[in-house]
């Protein structure tokens, strides 16, 4: 009976912890499945793609956790409502399927690397792979990630900070649960504090911008998804495809700096606009 007792004490000890801190807990708890996840890759040399796969799920994972433990009626139904909003403005649909699209095929222009005569010659790729790529292979990784980032995080963020800051915040444990990325042969090259930096800044105006799309879309966590599924597939499948062969790294010195610029006139210029409410209503004023 007395380690019935100590154990059943420790739960609830648990379970009111959860409470008090739901978000910290959420953060700890996703960065620690995905850098569990990531052993395997980081300290033997397995494959990557499993653990981004697996890892991509941790947030998911730690949301209905925290959820579920947390006391909060109906919390995981709650969630899962979140997730699955889909009647919003068609604008607002547009905005997250293409303009993405946009702003990365103003990068590589701006930066010189896709030439006109390029896109000219393969723009109906957007149409004939990009759509068919968002749709498929490209989401879902977001489906996992955006449950717990979107659905969980940003919901709970803005209801104790402003929204502006809300996606700050964000944005920085976002990059920080990138970091085993860098310690493994991957898209995100190798670990140097400089580009980290760089980084975890265009993780944070790339949060605010989402979150004023989401914010859009009455909180949808599907908009969340949608914006996740078209960064990967237009900067991992559209972009290289419109490109003409070029010599390994040509691209990359400029075209990031570029990029950095443009999602911080973007994130500035909204909110400028938004009064730093990235278009925010709580849910009293949303179902009303």
């Amino acid at each position: 009976m007395t380690t019935m007792n100590v154990a059943a004490r420790s739960v609830s000890a648990s379970r009111n912890l959860i409470r008090r801190y739901p978000l910290i807990t959420f953060f700890i708890l996703t960065i620690a499945f995905s850098w569990v996840v990531a052993l395997p890759a980081l300290f033997f040399g397995a494959a990557f793609k499993p653990y981004q796969t697996l890892g991509a799920y941790s947030p998911l994972l730690a949301a209905l956790v925290v959820s579920a433990a947390s006391g909060e009626p109906d919390g995981i139904k709650a969630l899962l409502s979140r997730m699955t909003i889909w009647r919003f403005g068609i604008g607002t649909y547009v905005l997250a399927m293409f303009g993405l699209v946009i702003l990365y095929l103003l990068t590589v222009a701006l930066s010189g690397a896709l030439p006109m005569q390029s896109l000219s010659e393969k723009w109906t790729l957007i149409f004939t792979f990009y759509i068919p790529a968002l749709f498929t292979t490209y989401l879902m990784n977001p489906s996992g990630e955006e449950t717990g980032w979107t659905g969980f995080a940003l919901h709970h963020l803005q209801k104790q900070f402003r929204p502006w800051l809300s996606a700050v915040i964000l944005g920085v444990v976002w990059a920080i649960w990138h970091l085993p990325a860098y310690f493994i042969p991957s898209e995100m090259g190798t670990f140097n504090p400089i580009g980290f930096a760089i980084f975890m800044l265009i993780a944070v105006f790339t949060r605010i911008i989402w979150t004023w799309v989401t914010n859009k879309a009455k909180g949808s966590g599907l908009a969340g998804i949608l914006l996740h599924a078209s960064s990967n597939a237009v900067s991992v499948g559209l972009i290289p495809l419109l490109l003409p062969p070029l010599t390994s790294g040509q691209t990359d010195e400029r075209s990031g700096p570029v990029l950095l610029g443009l999602l911080f006139v973007s994130a500035v210029l909204i909110l400028i606009f938004t009064h730093g409410q990235l278009s925010y209503q709580n849910e009293v004023e949303a179902i009303a």
